[in-house]
Parts: structure tokens; C-alpha cells; sequence
């Protein structure tokens, strides 16, 4: 026997230190790389529903999924910056404060989507909603595609339209 068994598992962890301190230096060096998107604007803090119903839009956020019920229910991660090798459908949530009301309302979300240079990405539409027993709903909108790795690398930049009024703009990133 050329090795003995101490002598072996010496190599064999020193082989594990070594390629896992050479992985911790290359994902250092990438994140310092890559700038974060700038935080969502929220330009109307109350927005007509209907003629004798306002609400307020709250909170704005990103997350990544893939476009079955099932995939869209786990838990979400919340984020603006997403891989391109790994991103699917980037969802824009919109979280808004409103009175109970006695009967459903319905009404019109648009999220326009344009790249850096302004040049339009997508529109969506979706018919919103809030339920008689809700005094706050969360709303989200999905763009992008079936699977990972189809996103042009860049800045996009995110309007979002209730009932025709501007209430919101926000960012995300799509980096290599």
C-alpha cells in the first residue's frame, strides 16, 4: 500500500479547504460587480377603485416564479436583481390598504414594462379585485418567460396604472 489511511484523509480535506476557499473568492468577486436597482417610487399614495372607493398602494415588490398556481403559492423571495441563467416570469406585487366594502369592485391594473434605453418590454393588463371581507389585497403581474436563461441582461423599469392614473414606478435587474 502506497498511502497510508491518516496520510489519505489528510489529502482529502486539504483537497476540500482548498476548492471551497477558491470558491469564496470567484462569488465575492461577482456580487461587488453587479449595482442593486434603485428602491420602487410610489407617486399617489390614494387611487379611485371606483367613484366612492380609494385605496393606498403600500408597498411595491419583485419576486421570481414560474407560471403554475403551485410554483406561484411557495414562498417568495422577494428581490430586485435576478439571474438570468436561473430567471423565469419576474412578478411585480403591489400591496394596497383599502376600506371593507359591501360588495366586490373590480378594477384595471397596467404594468408597463421598458428597458434601460425606454424602449417598451410589455404591457399587461389584469382585472384587480377586492373581496367585501378584505381591508388590504395583494396584486401581482408576471412578465417574462416559460423558462430560465431567456432574459436580455439589463435594467427594466416598471409603471404601474390603476384605472388610468400613474400611482407607481419601480426597477429590477437581470444580471449575467
Amino acid at each position: 500500500m502506497f498511502f497510508s489511511l491518516k496520510r489519505s484523509c489528510t489529502l482529502l480535506i486539504l483537497g476540500v479547504l482548498f476548492s471551497s476557499t477558491t470558491g469564496c473568492i470567484s462569488s465575492a468577486a461577482e456580487s461587488r460587480t453587479v449595482p442593486s436597482a434603485p428602491e420602487p417610487k410610489i407617486f399617489r399614495q390614494s387611487v379611485q377603485l371606483i367613484p366612492s372607493v380609494s385605496a393606498s398602494v403600500t408597498k411595491v415588490q419583485f419576486f421570481e416564479s414560474g407560471r403554475s398556481d403551485i410554483e406561484l403559492r411557495k414562498k417568495r423571495i422577494y428581490q430586485r436583481r435576478f439571474a438570468q441563467a436561473e430567471t423565469r416570469t419576474v412578478y411585480t406585487e403591489i400591496h394596497l390598504e383599502h376600506p371593507q366594502v359591501p360588495r366586490r369592485i373590480d378594477f384595471a391594473v397596467t404594468l408597463v414594462v421598458s428597458h434601460a434605453n425606454g424602449t417598451i418590454f410589455r404591457i399587461e393588463e389584469y382585472k384587480g379585485r377586492i373581496q367585501p371581507d378584505w381591508a388590504s389585497s395583494d396584486h401581482w403581474i408576471g412578465v417574462g418567460h416559460h423558462s430560465p436563461g431567456d432574459w436580455d441582461a439589463g435594467a427594466y423599469k416598471v409603471e404601474i396604472f390603476i384605472n388610468g392614473d400613474r400611482v407607481t414606478t419601480g426597477s429590477f435587474e437581470i444580471y449575467p
